[in-house]
């Protein structure tokens, strides 16, 4: 469908939706093996937009689509090149996915779409939507700036973890890229399916086999995990335009900090 008179998009139908209603519906019968098949499918994609230059800008659940076991990205309306940047005071998007530093005025960066990238590994690890409780206003924003993140899902692997709040670290330096996370997630994917053939095939940290045990662990928690929650009238899960000032510098909370330092003292799990 289209309004414009000049130009027509046709695109294939995505036969499973996208995964807000995915994760709110079947969240119990997808096993960590799909959720890295996602992962590595939606890294993959926002990959590819990355070396073209560009940045997302809206990415959360809602734009991820899945057709036929294959996860794609959507919704490019906010999409720009990486070096330009709007100067209009606001900023645009669902507003537990916006990174701290855009939310503090700093411009978007492809780091930024990374930030968002870590907040949706927690959704999909516990199956609930990032801050379903609270209000989506200053209030929250200033509380990811001071450190708030989402939580994750019970049994959901340390590694894991680690990768995702690497992602959501405060200072964008410090995060990794796409095309690192993209790497990682076929490690996993590989090591899920057992595609190693020598027993000691060892990359970011771990050995395969530590991989596959840890998420076939990981397996037996998820009928354990209630997806039943009663959101906040005020928790908007579409985009929106939001208008902040005097938000403090992003930092990280304690929590994130020892995870972060955990992950350097023991050489990581991507370096």
């Amino acid at each position: 469908m289209t309004k414009d008179k000049e130009f027509i998009i046709i695109a294939e139908f995505a036969n499973e939706g996208n995964f807000r209603s995915i994760l709110t519906t079947k969240f119990n019968e997808i096993r960590w093996t799909d959720k890295i098949d996602t992962l590595f499918s939606s890294s993959f994609g926002l990959r590819r937009f990355h070396n073209l230059g560009y940045c997302h800008k809206d990415f959360h659940s809602g734009n991820i689509l899945q057709h036929d076991h294959s996860s794609f990205i959507s919704d490019f309306g906010l999409s720009r090149p990486a070096d330009e940047q709007k100067s209009n005071g606001k900023v645009y998007g669902v507003l537990p996915y916006i990174a701290p530093e855009v939310l503090n005025g700093e411009p978007y960066t492809k780091a930024s779409d990374i930030y968002s990238f870590g907040v949706f590994m927690a959704e999909l690890s516990s199956g609930n939507p990032p801050f379903y409780d609270k209000k989506h206003d200053f209030s929250l924003s200033l509380a990811i700036c001071n450190g708030l993140r989402p939580d994750f899902g019970k049994g959901t692997p340390e590694f894991y973890k680690i990768l995702a709040y690497r992602c959501m670290n405060a200072n964008p330096d410090q995060r990794p890229t796409v095309g690192e996370l993209n790497d990682i997630f076929e490690f996993w994917k590989l090591s899920n399916d057992g595609y190693y053939r020598y027993e000691k095939e060892y990359e970011y940290g771990y050995y395969w086999r530590e991989i596959k045990e840890a998420f076939e662990e990981a397996n037996k928690e998820i009928p354990n995990i209630s997806t039943s929650y009663k959101k906040n009238p005020d928790a908007i899960y579409i985009s929106r335009a939001f208008t902040f000032s005097n938000l403090p510098k992003p930092i990280n909370s304690p929590l994130i900090t020892s995870y972060l330092e955990n992950d350097e003292n023991n050489e990581g799990i991507i370096h």
